[in-house]
């Protein structure tokens, strides 16, 4: 039917063409270009000294290089109401010819007069990527295309004018743009190395300028001594895009995909867009060999494959690394990755945790009976950046640890912030086991999630930074001259029934294995003494003032300077006799703590007086 009507309209054009007439009219085709495998369109437009009844078009393309998708009606030649418009279109070109106002009323619609009026538009495909950007003519061709060949012509007043009448011609050019090049990669990508068969996945990725992509082969090999495939499966840019076929064959060394984006009905085309970074495919992989460190020991080796796009390695026939685009399958630039198997429990390098514990006395982990002092965390890491810590720290039953006692004053984390902290503590010594303490840091638990982590130690030049301290008291039934050991312990379970372990998170990885520094609360004896018993002999009376003058002017020895000392205000003189006197005789205040009741430790500090010379102790 279409090709009866072109020959009706052309033979209406032919008896047109028995009269001509002439004018400075032309018709002109725009420029444009194309990068890679892709398209653009083309606008055909008219200058016109007079109203225009029809039209004929006939663009002739090299078709080693483009191809045409339509040639159609547009701009003025559309909104003029054009009533018969047929077009053809050829391998090396296409035709196109119109007629304004060919059916009854005749209306006599036409085109006004007018320059640059668009009257169709041409779409082009590339058919090939170009090595360097080339030109490509989209041209007017007379007496080439169609049967009978046809002129391009414009009619008026019903003369045809074409070249011979003086209609220009103006072809346009499309350039096909040399793309950048298509990149197929396979990212790097671990497991470790344990011995049960745990799994890492190696992503492969395209970058793509080049043209939608219809489909693709993917051939990746690997050292069959160090890991094992798997399984190949699609990635999120083929599963997202509706892949609807794929094939995957394993080998000893290596592995093949094949994907076809649109290969059932109803062939709508799917495609994987332009882009970078194009997830499309995933190799899964498990380590051969374990490769656990054993504490103690030196740590091994990381074992590593190379993961390599290997074309012609692969299948029967061998098969290559291709991108399907635009009905071409172009051989992408091939970079391969590396899979790493790494051993089982190494430790951080430079991660270090101490405990140590601080009380009011000389030496700060040395303590009295009832003696309540910090026990500190602190931790050092040169490289690393400290997402959480789990500590599980066993102690002497012997020792109390206050479970609310938390505190992060003076602390790094006081700084830096801390959004989730868990103590518990399990004093219960009566099952058997020692006491326990678990506390859980984690720097960033909650929205809107910003990445806190404790920083590198060397970025602060400090040897070790201040995690927390928790409060402990020696119990009044530890032995004196004895330490109290507090040291870092794995597999309790606290108050709870989940056994938890030392470990730190570090790139979202749980360490077990690094170098931990354990503490102890040493027990020393506490002198005691009853205030105002000068002379000795446990009871305060007459005798202890007689004892005090005694000393003050003529040189008695004592044992205890602090029970001589009545008032408590650091100094030996007359003024403690008389107070003590004052308190027995004269209804005057006690003796300050201990008191002249019960043995007790100096509830004060007398830095001025000599330490007593008694066998009297808390021990």
């Amino acid at each position: 039917m279409r090709t009866f009507m072109l020959r009706g309209f052309l033979l209406t054009l032919t008896v047109l063409l028995s009269a001509t007439a002439g004018g400075q009219q032309s018709l002109s085709i725009s420029d444009g270009s194309i990068l890679g495998v892709g398209s653009d369109t083309l606008d055909v437009t008219m200058d016109s000294t007079a109203a225009t009844e029809g039209f004929v078009l006939a663009i002739g393309i090299d078709d080693s290089l483009l191809s045409i998708s339509d040639l159609s009606l547009a701009g003025s030649a559309s909104s003029a109401g054009a009533e018969l418009a047929i077009a053809e279109v050829f391998s090396d070109g296409a035709t196109l010819g119109v007629v304004l106002d060919a059916e009854s009323p005749f209306d006599g619609q036409t085109i006004g007069a007018g320059s640059g009026q668009l009257i169709a538009t041409i779409s082009l495909n590339s058919t090939t990527v170009v090595d360097s950007d080339t030109d490509s003519e989209v041209s007017f061709s007379d007496g080439t295309l169609n049967s009978p060949p046809l002129d391009n012509i414009l009619v008026q007043g019903g003369l045809s004018i074409g070249a011979g009448q003086g209609l220009g011609l103006n072809s346009g050019t499309m350039t096909l743009l040399e793309p950048p090049p298509a990149t197929m990669y396979t990212m790097d990508a671990s497991a470790p190395a344990d011995g049960f068969g745990t799994t890492g996945d190696a992503m492969v990725t395209m970058d793509n300028s080049l043209g939608p992509v219809q489909g693709f082969v993917t051939v990746v090999t690997h050292d069959p001594t160090v890991i094992t495939l798997e399984a190949i499966s699609l990635g999120a840019a083929s599963t997202d895009n509706g892949a609807e076929f794929e094939i995957s064959n394993f080998y000893e060394n290596g592995g093949t995909l094949g994907v076809v984006m649109d290969f059932t009905t109803p062939f709508d085309g799917q495609t994987i867009p332009l882009g970078n970074g194009l997830h499309i495919a995933t190799y899964t992989y498990s380590c051969v060999e374990s490769n656990i460190y054993v504490e103690g020991e030196p740590a091994p080796p990381a074992a590593t494959s190379a993961l390599t796009l290997d074309s012609g390695a692969l299948g029967t026939p061998p098969l290559d690394n291709v991108l399907v685009i635009g009905g071409l399958s172009l051989q992408p630039l091939l970079s391969s990755g590396t899979f790493t198997c790494e051993p089982v429990g190494v430790p951080a390098e430079d991660t270090k945790l101490w405990m140590e514990t601080k009380f009011d006395t000389e030496e700060g982990n040395y303590a009295y009976l009832n003696q309540t002092g910090d026990l500190c965390f602190y931790y050092k890491d040169d490289d690393d950046y400290i997402q959480g810590f789990t500590f599980t720290v066993c102690y002497d039953c012997d020792l109390t640890i206050h479970e609310d006692s938390w505190e992060f004053n003076g602390s790094i984390l006081n700084q830096v912030g801390i959004e989730y902290l868990a103590v518990q503590v399990d004093d219960d010594c009566s099952d058997g086991e020692t006491g326990e303490l678990i506390v859980a840091l984690l720097m960033d638990a909650l929205p809107p999630f910003e990445g806190q982590t404790l920083p590198q130690t060397t970025d602060l030049n400090e040897e070790r930074l201040l995690v927390g301290k928790m409060r402990v008291t020696v119990d009044d039934t530890a032995e004196c001259n004895e330490e109290q050991p507090i040291y870092w312990c794995n597999d309790i379970d606290g108050n709870g029934d989940v056994f938890l372990y030392n470990n730190v998170v570090i790139d979202y990885e749980s360490i077990q294995i690094y170098e931990r520094n354990d503490t102890f609360v040493y027990v020393v004896p506490e002198e005691i003494f009853q205030r105002g018993d000068c002379n000795s002999d446990d009871k305060v009376d007459l005798a202890d003032s007689a004892t005090m003058l005694a000393n003050q002017f003529s040189g008695l020895p004592i044992l205890c300077p602090d029970a001589c000392d009545s008032n408590d205000d650091g100094t030996l003189n007359m003024a403690d006799s008389v107070y003590l006197l004052n308190w027995l005789f004269k209804f005057g205040p006690i003796p300050s703590a201990p008191g002249p009741y019960e043995d007790g430790p100096d509830a004060t500090t007398d830095d001025t007086l000599p330490v007593c010379d008694s066998d009297d102790t808390n021990c």
